[in-house]
């Protein structure tokens, strides 16, 4: 009977650890607190073909603003969140924004704070302002989660996917 209970306060603490979102940098995947520690029940997905960002500049210009769409397509998903978390090595990433009320933002960081009921997918339009000056590459770290609307951890697919924008050297 202790066990059945034990069993039981574990998914109840699982599910509930993050109500508001995920630990901030929980989309790179190479952190302690990465979302597939906390979302089980199929192998996370690496440089998943279902997730990926639309509008990524070929080029960067400093302080300049870039509206990115964040699109998920995996066909066994009732519900989907994400995290997206730019790096700069010897910089700052820049910033992220939304004006979806169902994300939250910080310096580099952008996350959904409620589940999105997807429908042949989900997706979130983020605004991405590139850093004033940068030395190095900067690496975009992207997670979404396939849910599948129990309330648990089980059952749910965690797809992680980067790009990286490399400094051109000036002329």
């Amino acid at each position: 009977m202790s066990l059945v209970i034990a069993g039981a306060a574990f998914m109840m603490s699982a599910a509930l650890a993050f109500p508001d979102g995920a630990p901030w940098g929980a989309a790179n995947p190479a952190t302690e607190q990465h979302c597939a520690s906390c979302h089980f029940g199929s192998d996370a997905v690496y440089q998943s073909p279902a997730l990926r960002i639309e509008g990524m500049p070929s080029t960067i210009s400093a302080g300049k603003s870039y509206p990115l769409t964040i699109v998920f397509d995996d066909p066994q998903m009732a519900t989907a969140g994400f995290q997206l978390i730019v790096h700069a090595v010897n910089g700052q990433g820049g910033r992220l924004s939304s004006t979806d009320p169902n994300t939250e933002f910080l310096g580099a960081a952008i996350r959904s704070i409620a589940t999105q009921k997807s429908g042949p997918g989900a997706y979130w339009n983020v605004e991405w302002q590139a850093p004033p000056e940068w030395q190095s590459a900067i690496r975009f770290y992207l997670a979404a989660t396939a849910a599948n609307d129990d309330g648990s951890p089980f059952g749910d697919t965690v797809h992680y996917r980067s790009y990286q924008l490399t400094v051109e050297p000036a002329n």
